[in-house]
């Protein structure tokens, strides 16, 4: 095992680790010498989930993940949404399908009506004040019948 290094952007991110032995720096690459014991250190901290930076002296040391961006929260309220809407469209597939057999239908009008009402409440979200700041409807927006 030879010289552990540190490569890293501008921004200070670290980028990756070579050792000169077993993956020398290319030279096209930025890279900080470190000892083998802080490497372990900062990749079992990389692995609890923490970002590797450079800090002020310029080492490489462990910090606390950055809070999410506005588009990466808007993100991950989408996918929710979708998943919520996702996981009712069984029930509108179901109700129709029943409708047109014409044998009745397992949803009263009323249920399906709250059912579409829900659903439309979902992709409202998007324009609602605070996105993507705010809560899924939930059991009291959500029809009985689903909870």
């Amino acid at each position: 095992m030879g010289q552990k290094f540190a490569a890293y952007d501008a921004q200070g991110a670290i980028t990756g680790f070579y050792d000169s032995v077993d993956s020398p720096v290319p030279d096209a690459v930025t890279a900080v010498g470190i000892t083998a014991e802080l490497w372990q250190e900062l990749i079992n901290g990389q692995g609890q989930g923490r970002r590797i930076a450079l800090d002020a002296d310029g080492m490489p040391a462990l910090f606390d993940p950055l809070p999410p961006t506005r588009a990466q929260q808007a993100d991950m309220m989408r996918a929710r949404r979708d998943g919520a809407l996702a996981a009712t469209d069984w029930l509108v597939s179901r109700h129709q399908d029943e409708k047109l057999i014409g044998d009745g239908t397992t949803l009263t009008a009323d249920q399906f009506t709250a059912l579409l009402r829900y659903r439309q409440a979902l992709r409202d979200l998007a324009d609602a004040t605070g996105w993507p700041n705010v809560e899924l409807p939930d059991a009291p927006g959500a029809p009985d019948f689903m909870t």
